[in-house]
């Protein structure tokens, strides 16, 4: 009886989400702060809201790879949950309401970015550790940046975890958060290099494919261009089509005494053309050559 309820409760709030007149990327967001509940870190001082406006009105800055101090650190967490409590009691007001007042939606709205803030604060503010401690550790089968990335979500996870009123640095509690994480992957990579042990190899992954293509392509057109030549299907000079069988290798057999093509220079010293002329005999029997393959492969 109660799951159909909550069924019936989730299909009202889904018609409810749907009538708002609101971007549709709020919606989504709105949509799963109204599903999920937001946890929090309680302090008995959420419920003094003299002193809470004090400790909201601060102002901490937190830089990378530079500590806190505790008074700043605890501000910083206080924030941070108070954020969240103050979210969860809007989200219940929310639901408890027949109709969804656009005032309450964007506070709610309001405290989740507030609490995005601060959390990216705390983040930032000792990432540093992160990184120091994927330095000093070794795990040969896992990547740096792996070990960056898993201690950096570990590091994200201890900060909605950890209760400043313990009289902890965060630093002391993240440090264990972040060495299981690492543990936690070399684990998982251990375990995936026993399933699949062979080493990747990325040039076993790689297609050829396109460069078959190319290949093929270019030895049709060196043949059909072969073909031109020995027919002398674009009209070319006898001067014209000595200089191209020799400059490309294009006798009548495809092979002979010219199979290796000659430079400009030595067809010159051949024909007793200086190089430019042979350069420029040579630009325009290509022209020639070009405009007769072009027609001739697009018709096959």
């Amino acid at each position: 009886m109660k799951k159909k309820n909550r069924e019936k409760l989730s299909v009202r709030n889904a018609e409810k989400l749907s009538a708002l007149r609101i971007p549709l990327a709020q919606k989504q967001l709105l949509g799963k702060l109204l599903s999920d509940e937001t946890d929090c870190m309680y302090d008995d001082r959420f419920r003094r809201p003299s002193v809470m406006k004090e400790i909201m009105e601060r102002e901490v800055e937190a830089v990378a790879n530079e500590n806190l101090c505790l008074e700043d650190e605890i501000t910083l967490f206080l924030q941070f949950n108070y954020a969240r409590y103050k979210m969860e009691q809007v989200r219940k007001s929310i639901l408890r309401d027949k109709d969804w007042p656009l005032s309450k939606i964007k506070e709610l709205q309001a405290w989740y970015q507030l609490s995005c803030d601060v959390q990216s604060q705390i983040v930032s503010g000792n990432l540093g550790l992160v990184l120091s401690m994927a330095k000093r550790v070794s795990y040969p089968t896992v990547e740096f940046t792996d070990l960056v990335s898993e201690g950096s979500m570990a590091l994200l996870r201890a900060s909605e975890k950890f209760d400043c009123a313990l009289g902890w640095k965060f630093s002391t509690y993240a440090c264990r958060a972040i060495l299981k994480s690492f543990s936690r992957a070399s684990k998982q990579n251990y375990r995936y290099r026993g399933m699949f042990p062979a080493q990747w190899d990325p040039s076993l992954e790689r297609d050829d494919y396109l460069e078959q293509c190319r290949e093929e392509t270019h030895e049709d057109w060196v043949e059909e261009v072969r073909v031109i030549v020995r027919e002398n299907l674009a009209e070319l000079s006898e001067i014209e089509r000595a200089v191209v069988k020799m400059r490309f290798s294009l006798d009548d057999n495809g092979k002979g005494e010219d199979d290796k093509p000659l430079t400009l220079k030595e067809v010159g010293a051949k024909l007793g053309l200086t190089k430019e002329r042979i350069r420029q005999i040579q630009n325009k029997a290509l022209g020639k050559l070009k405009v007769v393959a072009e027609e001739r492969m697009a018709v096959s």
